[in-house]
């Protein structure tokens, strides 16, 4: 016997253009959720890069006898930078900027106790602020600073 029922195999054309604009609006999500987990990493490394530089300067200050001035001579005493490659011998990397070195020094215009937040000089994102305290010897601050420019982290002392 012969059948008149037709048979449906398939979507049609609004069930398709329906899952192609839900998979469009996932992805859009995701992508925003990324690009959020993308700023969270590098400011991560930025504050691994802060802890790496304030445990060798404590460490050194520990095991070595020695008399730094300023924070200039305490990492060049560390011998960590080589500011003609951008390339840190301690592995760090800036993850914001790969052609600027990881550390900078800066030099301290004022303190307010133990807040280590006043610098001169512009503020690179990515990078570890080495400061001297000029009232107290042998005191130094160790800070990231995220991409905005603001401070990423605690505030690190590396005190003798």
């Amino acid at each position: 016997m012969y059948s008149l029922r037709k048979s449906k195999k398939g979507f049609t054309l609004i069930e398709l253009m329906v899952v192609v604009a839900i998979i469009g609006v996932l992805a859009l999500l995701g992508l925003r959720m990324y690009t959020g987990q993308q700023d969270k990493a590098k400011n991560a490394i930025v504050k691994a890069n802060a802890s790496t530089v304030h445990t060798l300067i404590q460490g050194n200050m520990a095991d070595i006898s020695n008399d730094w001035a300023n924070a200039a001579t305490a990492v060049d005493a560390l011998d960590i930078t080589d500011n003609a490659t951008h390339t840190d011998t301690a592995g760090m990397k800036n993850p914001y900027s790969p052609t600027v070195p990881s550390i900078v020094l800066a030099t301290v215009v004022a303190l307010s106790g133990d807040s280590g937040t006043a610098m001169s000089g512009t503020v690179i994102g990515g990078c570890v602020y080495v400061l001297a305290d000029a009232t107290v010897p042998y005191k130094y601050y160790v800070r990231g600073v995220d991409g905005n420019g603001n401070f990423a982290g605690d505030l690190m002392t590396a005190q003798r």
